[in-house]
């Protein structure tokens, strides 16, 4: 009776046990799912770029999200430069965004700073196929052969055209190819509409393209110093200068970059130059003002050239390994192919991915408005990145006064190139 009485026991105690061990991985679940693990992300500029940041990180919530629960909460920063201050505030102060947008060129500056995290071990580990990027939006997603950021928003400038006034002008709509035709362009557009030929403002990212289609660049190979003092320099700014003494173009200094839009949407001018990112806005612009909009690349002199832009994803270094691992999860998510081609859909962003480009949403998108295809044609062709020397960030502020100075205000090319390269060189080589 004993030894029975035992048994029942050994049997009732086991059977309690499993009993709890459900309830508790019950209960376990429950609360996982009641408080699941919540992410923020940064990410800069409104209009139909902020539209498309809701929209994925809503569907990335729903889905993916959902599924390994993941809560991403998106949150606008405003311009790049603005986001990055808050980002190097929010270190030191120990609460930064586990996701962020990071403007390509401060890349180098935020890993060397150790606010942001290498992403090789997770590129590696989820065998991701970078060969599917670009490979010119790759040299500003590296440090020293370790992945920093993933291309995510990305873009290159191309030029606009107003095609109503063309064709009022009698001329090609389907814009100048080279230098000289561009200068030819304004002329004659200036002196048919009374509209100017071009608008611009100082811009170091469309100087960038200039000096590569020069055969140049803005900075030397290992980017201690500046070219700009040089023949091919002199050349860029004596262009531009030339052409806006003849009142062909407006030019706007770089604080004033806002009355660009106003120009071309009061049809004030027949061309302009600016990001691909912004073509769904600009054709929404001239639906609305009545006049048609095409594009094409950047005129060329020695060769076509230009510099890739916009923003990749990065993850903070400063999260717990749990964020990291959500972290990772939301930014694998961002730019695989399906949301690297709804992204370039929305707004007008070059598909940072192959496979992207080759899905039925872009394939009809280039069909139906073949003005988004232009940016992606560059793109494969002529797209280098742009300087990731830490210093460039100030550099560019006293770049910016010296297109003021020659462009806007009249300035002598020589003297003025000759005071920036002795500032620019002072500080690229600290």
């Amino acid at each position: 009776m004993r030894k029975k009485f035992t048994l029942v026991l050994m049997v009732l105690l086991s059977l309690s046990l499993v009993a709890c061990s459900k309830a508790d991985s019950s209960q376990a679940g429950k609360e996982d799912s009641d408080n699941p693990m919540e992410i923020t992300y940064w990410y800069s500029w409104t209009d139909k770029i902020q539209e498309n940041n809701e929209n994925l990180v809503k569907q990335f919530n729903e889905t993916v999200g959902k599924e390994k629960n993941i809560v991403v909460k998106a949150e606008y920063q405003g311009s790049y430069d603005e986001l990055h201050q808050k980002l190097q505030a929010a270190h030191v102060a120990g609460e930064v965004p586990a996701v962020s947008v990071m403007e390509i060129a401060s890349i180098k500056t935020f890993a060397d700073n150790g606010v942001i995290e290498p992403l090789s071990p997770y590129i590696e580990k989820d065998n991701i196929d970078m060969g599917d990027f670009y490979e010119g939006l790759l040299g500003n997603c590296k440090v020293e052969d370790v992945w920093y950021g993933l291309p995510y928003l990305r873009s290159t400038p191309i030029l606009y055209l107003n095609t109503t006034l063309l064709e009022k002008a009698g001329l090609d709509p389907t814009g100048p190819k080279t230098w000289d035709e561009l200068a030819e362009y304004s002329k004659i557009v200036k002196e048919k509409t009374g509209a100017y030929g071009l608008s611009m403002h100082s811009y170091d990212w469309l100087l960038e393209g200039f000096m590569l289609e020069h055969g140049s660049s803005v900075l030397s190979e290992d980017e201690t110093k500046t070219n700009l003092n040089s023949e091919e320099g002199k050349k860029v700014f004596q262009f531009f200068k030339d052409l806006k003494d003849k009142d062909y173009i407006r030019f706007m200094a770089g604080s004033d970059s806002a009355k660009l839009e106003a120009d071309y949407m009061n049809q004030n001018t027949a061309m302009w130059m600016q990001s691909t990112g912004d073509i769904t806005k600009i054709l929404e612009i001239a639906k609305e003002n009545n006049f048609e909009v095409n594009t094409c690349f950047l005129p060329k002199e020695v060769d076509y050239g230009v510099p890739t832009g916009g923003c990749n994803l990065v993850m903070a270094r400063e999260i717990s390994p749990e964020e990291k691992e959500a972290a990772w999860e939301f930014i694998k998510w961002m730019v695989d192919t399906e949301q690297s081609a709804y992204a370039s859909a929305y707004t007008g962003y070059v598909p940072s991915r192959k496979s992207a480009a080759e899905t039925d949403k872009i394939k009809t998108l280039y069909k139906e408005t073949p003005q988004f295809k232009v940016a992606l044609d560059q793109l494969e062709l002529y797209s280098t990145g742009r300087p990731m020397n830490p210093a460039y960030a100030e550099v560019k502020k006293y770049l910016t006064e010296t297109m003021d100075a020659i462009w806007v205000n009249g300035a002598d090319i020589d003297s003025t190139l000759a005071e920036f390269e002795i500032k620019a060189n002072e500080l690229l080589s600290k």
